[in-house]
């Protein structure tokens, strides 16, 4: 009625709503500011505001508009256990303690407490820093129960409390010397520094065993316990420095691995190379010089019957020890006198073993129960904040069933999120209270919440495989060409479907949301002097509002927003006959300059490796990865994927395999670094080959270890694997070494032969199963990030107890072969003619 547009309207307002400086005004030895005060004072002052009109007049500004003192529209909710909340997150830096930061802030909140009124309540709706504090304190709960568990082994080996000081001293000297170097390289008491110590437990005390026994055996063959530790620790000395080595020179490898498992695993490769470090040392030092002082040799005349009771345990435990020896050395003379058997045997149980993998599953990392669920949900587009919040109080609902939920925080649109999404974050009660691990509780809740209509769900766990809330697995599907792009993007969809490990299936390619479309009638905008962008402009103003300044009240601002009013924003029709004014003037409807169509426009243009790109995801209900993966490559193959397009494996698919690439670079790296060392040490290029021949037989033991106990082949098992190659090979160098010893003395090799692997029986014993002890606290599962250490455990246990069984009695008989290809071996054969 009045000529006036919403940009007439709203540049009045803010041309008449300003502070202007105006310069000063200097009055001899004084100067005056000069200041224009135009700010509006109150909303009543904003109504009496006058808007010149072409015509010459005024009107108020309250007579062409609706002067509303509110809040802006609503995009976005949160509700925690049903009651309307502020959010707050907060997050560590990159370089913070996670532990340290939640305590400052809980102090910081104790405060905030005392200043607000007391009808506002702060909640802790979640807190990683009680996970990590209870995961490092089961860790190192493990780490003590493993030397209380080996020095116990220790008692019942040597059943002699001074034997059993000495070498069970190497183990807490040992992990206490390491924290020197670990606070000098800047390392904390975290779950992987702590689950370093954990898992070496066993291997700190072996040199200690190795030194100790052989101390014990000298004094007991009747020579004086100085001299003994004199010439027990040199007999052994570089059999010792060479299994210190090659467990230095297999984790130094893992220490400097690049990508994301460099980063995960830096802390824990240097901390078992610190911790093995010490070990020598304090073997060394400390175990040779308490043995000389402790270890007393054994009269010869002692009465059977006098002796007290656990010394008559000792008796019986070292004669049946003595018959063990001879029995096993029967055995091996027995089985070298057919050896080519034996030999055959064992490569037919090695290639047997490897068959075992195929039923052994792979992921990245194993689901990690942090007492957290989230489900995603999104709606069709164009849902409202209505519609989209009631969907997710649906969701509540059914989660506030399950006793195992304690806490509920729901969100619905803001952030990156539309008002079409939600996420619901359930914080689950402990998990020893639940019976259930947190992958099991999701299971339960798919089929629930399947009947939540036009409802795309998604349930995570905070930690799981991707540690972050993302889809288990994920395809990507790149091509220029748009339409072979979408047919292969459709194709693969029904892939999807189509393997049974697969649940919340969802694609990038979507339809967008419904909208009005204006394509602007150039030629007539442009004979009333509009453009797309003054047209666009208008648009915005009416719908989204233009501001037009700031009113301030009591110390605080408020925008002063100009937009349509409301009963004509919720019409999508009103937009046809939106009046734009002209340069005449005049005011023209927007359907004169404008066609106006509706349609659905594009959810999302994803991009990757410079080519258009459809993204799709889902979630595994049953089975690893590894097999997920199988399942859709063999369903891929059935299909005719032209050479424009490119399916290949993203997300968790794409970390692993770069993890697992860099892993296994670390183990040829350590393997060839394990063969330089022991060639030096040995002075010897061929019998390090034999050595080395207990790897394979390490392999066996993983495979059936891992098929047996249900554990996947994930980052934790690969590096328990990679840690392997620098234990199994101590065995064979204990009795190699020894062999090498006798031989120079004169013996011949079978001889020889027979004689170490029997007398370096009882170490090899007592050190793998030491190892083995040291590692059953870590085996257990149902505490926090148990699910990191029991595939390790898992792999250790079942590799060192089957790589040292077998090399008692296969590398002996390797070494019989290999030695051919020696001088010495070569000039024994021509003698033996």
């Amino acid at each position: 009625a009045y000529g006036l547009s919403l940009q007439d309207i709203a540049g009045a307002v803010a041309a008449d709503n300003l502070n202007i400086p105006a310069g000063h005004v200097t009055r001899g030895a004084r100067e005056i500011t000069l200041r224009m005060t135009g700010e509006i004072g109150s909303p009543r002052e904003l109504g009496d505001l006058r808007l010149p009109l072409r015509s010459g007049r005024t009107v108020p500004l309250s007579e062409v508009a609706k002067i509303v003192d509110g809040t802006e529209e609503l995009r976005e909710s949160s509700t925690y256990n049903g009651e309307p909340v502020i959010g707050v997150s907060i997050n560590k830096r990159s370089d913070g303690n996670t532990v340290l930061v939640a305590r400052d802030v809980y102090r910081a909140l104790d405060e905030l407490k005392k200043s607000i009124d007391k009808d506002i309540t702060i909640t802790i709706t979640s807190d990683n820093a009680p996970f990590v504090r209870a995961s490092v304190s089961d860790v190192l709960s493990n780490v003590m129960i493993g030397i209380l568990l080996t020095a116990l082994l220790l008692l019942l080996f040597l059943h002699n409390w001074q034997q059993t000081l000495v070498a069970a001293l190497s183990m807490p000297v040992s992990v206490i010397a390491t924290f020197l170097l670990m606070d000098q390289a800047g390392f904390s008491l975290n779950v992987m520094s702590l689950l370093a110590l954990g898992i070496s437990i066993g291997t700190l005390v072996t040199n200690s065993i190795v030194i100790i026994e052989n101390i014990t055996r000298f004094v007991h063959l009747g020579m004086d316990p100085e001299e003994a530790a004199i010439k027990g620790t040199a007999e052994v000395a570089v059999a010792v420095a060479a299994s210190t080595l090659t467990n230095i020179v297999v984790f130094t490898p893992i220490a400097f691995m690049s990508g994301i498992i460099g980063r995960f695993f830096l802390q824990f490769g240097l901390t078992v190379v610190y911790a093995t470090i010490f070990s020598v040392v304090v073997s060394f030092t400390i175990v040779p010089m308490l043995a000389a002082r402790l270890i007393k040799p054994q009269a010869s005349d002692r009465d059977p019957h006098a002796l007290g009771f656990w010394a008559r345990i000792g008796e019986k435990w070292d004669k049946f020890y003595d018959d063990l020896a001879r029995g096993y050395r029967g055995v091996l003379d027995r089985m070298l006198e057919r050896r080519r058997r034996w030999i055959l045997l064992t490569v037919a149980v090695f290639f047997g073993s490897l068959f075992l993998f195929r039923f052994v599953g792979g992921e990245f990392m194993p689901r990690i129960d942090q007492n957290t669920v989230i489900v995603s949900m999104n709606l069709p587009p164009g849902a409202s904040l209505d519609r989209t919040s009631e969907a997710a109080e649906r969701v509540a609902d059914v989660l506030r069933k399950h006793t195992e939920v304690e806490g509920m925080l729901v969100k619905v649109g803001g952030g990156q999120r539309s008002v079409e999404d939600a996420a619901i974050t359930a914080q689950l009660v402990d998990r020893s209270k639940r019976g259930m691990h947190v992958t099991d509780f999701i299971n339960v809740l798919r089929p629930e919440l399947a009947g939540i209509p036009d409802a795309e769900i998604m349930i995570t766990s905070e930690g799981g495989a991707t540690g972050s809330g993302e889809s288990d697995f994920v395809i990507d599907v790149l091509s220029s060409d748009q339409k072979a792009l979408e047919a292969i993007g459709d194709s693969v969809y029904q892939i999807f479907h189509r393997v049974p490990e697969l649940v919340e299936i969802e694609t990038s390619r979507k339809a967008g949301k419904p909208e009005f479309a204006v394509v602007p009638k150039r030629h007539q905008a442009a004979e009333q002097g509009l453009n797309a962008a003054a047209i666009g402009s208008l648009m915005r103003a009416a719908y989204e509002g233009v501001e037009a300044g700031v009113y301030r009240e009591r110390g605080e601002e408020y925008d002063v927003k100009v937009k349509y009013a409301e009963a004509s924003r919720r019409d999508p029709f009103v937009i046809k006959d939106m009046p734009l004014p002209t340069r005449s003037g005049a005011a023209v409807p927007l359907s004169d300059v404008g066609e106006v169509t509706a349609r659905f426009g594009e959810s999302q243009i994803m991009r990757k490796d410079k080519q258009r790109m459809i993204e799709l995801t889902a979630n595994i209900a049953s089975g690893s990865l590894s097999e997920a993966r199988a399942a859709f490559d063999r369903e891929l193959a059935k299909i005719d994927v032209p050479s424009s397009v490119v399916v290949k494996h993203g997300g968790m698919s794409e970390v692993q395999d770069e993890s697992f690439r860099s892993i296994f670079t670390a183990l040829i790296l350590a393997i060839v670094l394990l063969y330089v060392v022991m060639a030096a040490m040995m002075e010897s290029f061929v019998h390090p080959i034999t050595i080395m021949l207990t790897l394979p037989l390490a392999l066996i033991g993983v495979a059936m270890a891992l098929f047996l106990s249900g554990e996947t082949i994930n980052i934790f098992s690969l590096m328990s694997v990679v840690m392997l190659t620098g234990i199994v090979v101590n065995n064979a160098i204990l009795m190699l070494d020894y062999t090498s010893q006798l031989r120079n003395q004169g013996m011949k090799m079978r001889e020889a032969l027979l004689e170490a692997c029997s007398t370096r029986l009882r170490p090899i014993v007592m050190a793998n199963l030491a190892i083995v002890v040291g590692m059953i606290p870590q085996i257990f599962g149902g505490s926090e990030g148990s699910e990191l250490r029991t595939p390790m455990a898992v792999v250790q246990i079942g590799g060192v107890v089957v790589s040292a069984l077998l090399t008692l009695f296969i590398i002996p008989i390797a070494y019989t072969y290999i030695d051919r290809l020696t001088v010495r071996g070569r000039r024994e054969r021509r003698e033996a003619r």
